[in-house]
């Protein structure tokens, strides 16, 4: 066998053969052209386009979000993004439900969980184990639980990626790991980066996407 020389090999052309236009992979999810909110749990775009993929018209979508909401007594507190984010669920027709806790009980199995961990300042090992326990909990079988994290600098700079940890909880919990999708701004041919600095003065990376984590609950048997 003989290998083919360098003249013979062609190189693939990221561009449609009929259209001209950049082919965007499945594992990208271009999210438009502005930089990502960081502040926001739950961006719309990737929520939708999630809600989309992941699950048909008629079927029980739950939120886990962390920090878990606040509780007093039998009531559960909601933060604004939360409770708008279960009423978009709504509005793409499908039946939104939150998190259980020891009050509410789990109720029908769900056939998708999306649990966010955008919020900052967050242990990402312990939030890992708690959306994935939560999410077990609810799944039915062949269900599917996705997962919007994103890196993040500790106060001296370091990079942080829970990546990881939602990983390695999800596969402690017998969850089949089937996907590692990018959701990020684009503007033409290039993701859109967020402006430079924070003002500190420390070097830091420049975090412009968003990991969208996909795991699948197996029917046993």
């Amino acid at each position: 066998m003989t290998a083919n020389s360098p003249q013979s090999r062609r190189p693939r052309s990221a561009t449609s053969p009929t259209t001209g236009r950049v082919r965007v992979p499945s594992t990208l999810w271009a999210l438009g052209t502005g930089p990502l909110d960081l502040e926001d749990r739950w961006p719309r775009p990737v929520l939708s386009r999630a809600i989309g993929e992941f699950s048909s018209p008629g079927s029980r979508v739950m939120l886990i979000g962390w920090p878990a909401p606040t509780t007093r007594g039998a009531l559960r507190i909601f933060e604004p993004d939360t409770a708008a984010a279960l009423a978009a669920i709504r509005n793409l027709d499908r039946h939104s439900t939150d998190a259980p806790d020891h009050t509410t009980g789990t109720g029908e199995p769900v056939d998708l969980v999306i649990a966010s961990l955008l919020a900052d300042h967050i242990d990402s090992a312990r939030a890992a184990e708690h959306v994935t326990a939560l999410a077990t909990e609810v799944m039915a079988m062949g269900a599917l639980l996705v997962v919007f994290s994103r890196c993040r600098h500790s106060n001296s700079g370091v990079l942080l990626d829970p990546v990881g940890s939602v990983v390695a909880a999800a596969q402690a919990a017998d969850l089949l790991y089937l996907q590692h999708i990018i959701a990020a701004p684009v503007t033409g041919h290039t993701i859109t980066a967020p402006a430079e600095g924070d003002g500190s003065g420390i070097p830091r990376h420049t975090v412009a996407h968003t990991d969208v984590l996909v795991f699948l609950q197996p029917e046993h048997g």
